[in-house]
């Protein structure tokens, strides 16, 4: 029986993906937003979306400040989605620093965002980030 016991065990040990980069509950929080934005229910996804980003994921956050943007599931909010962008920008989120090129009115600004989109995009095809 123990040796049942511990063969499950193990087994289930196995099959258990490998914890995301910013922790078990962000990859949680992260995967039930997608489940509810993808399902419909964006105020639920936005919530959820919303948990992962203050644990520190650039996915979550970027996802949110789109939605906050688009009024998706929350109240539009420009100031609040810039500044989740900001923060996927400051944690190298190409994504981030695209979409603040692309939000931001200052063309000289704007090329520079673009720059440094186009620089992390090249640490994340090296395999750094």
């Amino acid at each position: 029986m123990k040796r049942v016991l511990a063969a499950v065990l193990a087994a289930f040990m196995l099959a258990q993906p490998v914890a995301a980069q910013h922790g078990d509950e962000a990859d949680v929080a992260y995967r039930r937003g997608l489940s509810h934005k993808n399902g419909g229910d964006a105020g639920l996804a936005a919530h959820w979306l919303g948990v992962a980003a203050a644990r520190g994921m650039p996915e979550a956050m970027f996802m949110l400040a789109n939605m906050l943007l688009d009024g998706d599931g929350v109240p539009r909010d420009e100031a609040a989605a810039r500044t989740w962008l900001e923060a996927a920008a400051e944690l190298d989120y190409p994504e981030a620093w695209q979409q603040l090129g692309m939000l931001e009115k200052d063309p000289q600004k704007a090329a520079q965002y673009m720059r440094r989109a186009a620089h992390a995009l090249t640490h994340r095809g090296e395999g750094k980030r």
